[in-house]
Order: structure tokens, then sequence, then C-alpha cells
């Protein structure tokens, strides 16, 4: 999927003042992991292949336990995509270790990861649905730490940087005068976040991505587009607190479905190029 047809940021600029103020917090050592691209390592033939063949499965276990509870059918698929993750693993495991296997930071990410698979199935045994879907997600943050900290580039990387950012500002119940000037500076650093994501280029074939997935991918990003925008022209209109926590809040919804996109649904096993 070349970056070209990506949509093109439709946010308008919040106040010239404040926004440059948010602007300028970027460039603080504190966001320097969340925003700053490290030198890239050489990694072996296949890398990108093992990186993406474990996503495809961890990530529908990922959506569906904390989907589980809202349909009744939701606890069973869970269970099976926790399941099918957990039983790949082992062969996972060794195909991403192989990314390099000299790294002590890397070797111990994965271990990291393996003991969280452990403790998210048998929460999922238990149907414990947020507990395991929390668990689920330091997976996510602990492959992300590692693999920023060794220069290992990867796109769903830039993902979960701005699932972070986006989150911060999703999640508020509540947006007093007082914290407005916050909000939008987190609104700048989303939006930086997500226009990287936006230069992205995703070869289908090398993602795995059937046809199906390609335009739910297309799909979620130009809505998420149109939420910054959205988000944006609240914060610039001044707009009431309970307009900017809807638009706040409607961040979540379009960035699930762009980035639920790269897991395999059950039964598909893409062959992946490169």
């Amino acid at each position: 999927m070349p970056a070209s047809s990506f949509p093109r940021s439709l946010a308008l600029p919040v106040s010239r003042r404040r926004l440059t103020q948010a602007l300028a917090l970027l460039s603080l050592p504190a966001l320097a992991l969340s925003t700053a691209r490290p030198a890239r390592a050489a990694l072996p033939p296949g890398s990108q292949a093992a990186m993406v063949a474990f996503d495809g499965l961890y990530i529908p276990a990922l959506f569906l336990t904390g989907a589980a509870p809202k349909s009744d059918d939701g606890p069973a698929r869970a269970g099976a995509a926790m399941q099918r993750l957990q039983q790949a693993w082992p062969q996972q495991r060794a195909a991403l270790l192989a990314l390099a296997p000299s790294a002590r930071p890397w070797r111990e990410a994965l271990v990291a990861v393996e003991r969280h698979l452990a403790r998210a199935s048998a929460e999922v045994g238990e149907r414990r649905w947020e507990t395991s879907h929390e668990t689920l997600e330091r997976v996510r943050e602990t492959l992300f730490e590692a693999r920023r900290a060794l220069g290992i580039d990867y796109a769903l990387d830039d993902f979960t940087a701005f699932h972070g950012a986006m989150e911060a500002i999703a999640n508020r119940s509540a947006v007093p005068t007082a914290q407005r000037e916050a909000l939008e500076q987190d609104y700048a650093r989303a939006r930086a976040l997500w226009r990287r994501i936006e230069r992205l280029e995703l070869d289908p074939a090398r993602w795995g991505l059937s046809p199906a997935r390609q335009a739910q991918l297309r799909q979620g990003l130009a809505d998420e587009d149109r939420a910054l925008a959205r988000l944006s022209q609240a914060l610039a209109a001044g707009a009431p607190e309970a307009e900017l926590l809807k638009a706040g809040a409607a961040l979540k919804g379009p960035f699930v479905k762009a980035y639920t996109a790269f897991g395999w649904p059950a039964g598909e096993t893409p062959a992946l190029a490169g």
C-alpha cells in the first residue's frame, strides 16, 4: 500500500500561541522514546515476517479479550484466539529470538512476553477479561520498548506510540478550563505521532493484508484522520467540555479498526513476502 494512498491530514490548527507551546514540548527528552526514531538496526532475513506473524495472532487475542463481555459468543472467540496464540508461541519465540539472539535486552523481552502470555492464558481460563486484556497490553509495550531500544524499525510500533497518546485524550472524563491547555498539548503530540503513521509504506504482501483487511485499514486511517480534525476544530473553537470529551472519545474506534486490520482472523494464515 503506497504512502500516497493514505489520507492526508485534515486537521485544523489550534490557537497559534498554544499550539506553538505544545509543539515545543515534543523536543523534551521525556518524549524522546515515543517521538524520536532511533538508528535502524540491521536484521537477518525473515525478521519482518517473524514480527508480522506474531502480531497476526496476538492482535486478535488482544482485541477479543477486551470485547469478550460485549457479546454472547465473545468469550468463546476470545478463548480460541488466546489458545491459538499460545500454541504458536514456541515456534514464534524461536523466530523472534533470531532477530537479535545476542542482544540481552531482546532475550529478556521475550522471556517477559512468555510470562505475560502464560498469565493472560490463565486469566482467560478464569474469564477475567479486563485483567487478561491488560496483561496482553503489556506484551505490546514490552516488545515496543525492546525494539526501540535496539533500533529495530517496525511499523506497528508507530501505532503503539500513537495508541498511548490517543488514550491520554480518549480516556479523559473531564476537561476543566485549567486543563484545556494540557489537552491541546496532548493533541499536538498525538497529531505528530499520527503523521508518522500517515507516512508509512505498507506492502500488503509483506504484511499479510487480505483485500478485506486492506479496505479496513484504509477506512480506519481515514476515519481517524477525520476524528483528529474534529478534535482540532473543537479546540480551536473553544468548544464546551462535553463537545471536547465527545471528540476525544471518538479517536478510539477508528484507531482500533486500523490496528486490528493487521490481525489474522480465525482460519487465516497468510503467506508473507520478504
